[in-house]
């Protein structure tokens, strides 16, 4: 009896499970007698603007005055701000995903120079090392995000055709897809990517020519 009981409660659970799900998705409709209708807030982003200095922007004036970098308050990344002048960090340059070094290549090193783009050879390895010969912001350290750390960035608040960025820290955004360096388990001559039109991620031949952000982590606070 104690095992009948058992399996009857486990069902009316299941029961009563679903019968929560059907209130909810009916009081999102905003059927009378729900009370509140449930409205998901968005992500709230705190980030901090840095000049090529390390200095703060004040954020008021991209045009005249821009940020170089942008610290994530809340994962600890700093992240590369782009630019619409030609060169490095063209926000229209292209890369294959190309990776020379067997312990962090997922077993495919991926294809040298197949992208479009100018100031570097178009792969995300020639980039990276270019990138950070510059120092910007004073560091040297800059890397290829992974599929989880360019989430982070992603504001699901924006729509198709997005961009799917917080525009208030990355002015300069346009809704294309962007490399990350984790190799797809399953098909290691691909690799994950993040497409900011959707805001969602897929899997790419590492060979494509797609765009590039790069990060690194915090070595502490900004101060506001």
């Amino acid at each position: 009896m104690k095992k009948l009981n058992k399996n009857i409660n486990v069902f009316k659970g299941f029961v009563d499970a679903h019968k929560s799900t059907a209130v909810l998705l009916l009081c999102s409709l905003g059927i009378a007698g729900c009370g509140d209708a449930l409205t998901p807030k968005p992500f709230v982003f705190d980030m901090t603007r840095i000049n090529q200095d390390g200095s703060v922007n004040d954020g008021k004036d991209y045009a005249t005055k821009p940020w170089a970098c942008v610290q994530d308050n809340q994962s600890g990344l700093i992240w590369e701000v782009k630019t619409i002048e030609a060169g490095l960090q063209n926000i229209d340059n292209t890369y294959s995903w190309y990776d020379s070094d067997q312990m962090t290549n997922g077993g495919w090193a991926g294809k040298v120079n197949g992208g479009v783009c100018s100031g570097s050879a178009c792969d995300t390895e020639s980039y990276i090392k270019t990138f950070n010969a510059k120092k910007l912001c004073g560091y040297a350290d800059w890397y290829l995000p992974s599929r989880y750390e360019l989430n982070t960035i992603v504001d699901t608040s924006v729509f198709y055709p997005g961009p799917t960025l917080p525009s208030a820290y990355f002015p300069e955004s346009k809704a294309g897809s962007y490399w990350t360096d984790t190799t797809f388990k399953t098909r290691r001559a691909s690799a994950w990517v993040w497409r900011f039109d959707h805001g969602s991620d897929y899997v790419e031949e590492k060979s494509a020519a797609l765009k590039v952000r790069l990060t690194r982590p915090a070595a502490k606070p900004v101060a506001k």
